[in-house]
């Protein structure tokens, strides 16, 4: 799996963690549901400033959203 895949199985993990749709969560983003499914697919590359809008909008802060085994490993 690449970084790419990575952090977009990671921002579908925590988003569904806080119980939120895609939708609600995109809507609070500022993100078309659309480009946020396709970055929880690993098929869009994710800028800098839409993933601190992501990670904003969890609730966290970066270093826990790449404090996990998988980004560890890689």
């Amino acid at each position: 799996m690449n970084l790419q895949e990575l952090i977009g199985k990671r921002v579908a993990e925590l988003r569904k963690e806080k119980g939120l749709s895609q939708q609600k969560f995109s809507d609070d983003a500022g993100l078309e549901r659309s480009h946020l499914t396709n970055i929880e697919n690993g098929n869009n590359n994710i800028s800098i400033s839409t993933l601190e809008k992501i990670i904003t909008n969890l609730g966290i802060t970066p270093s826990d959203f790449f404090n996990t085994e998988e980004f560890s490993n890689k």
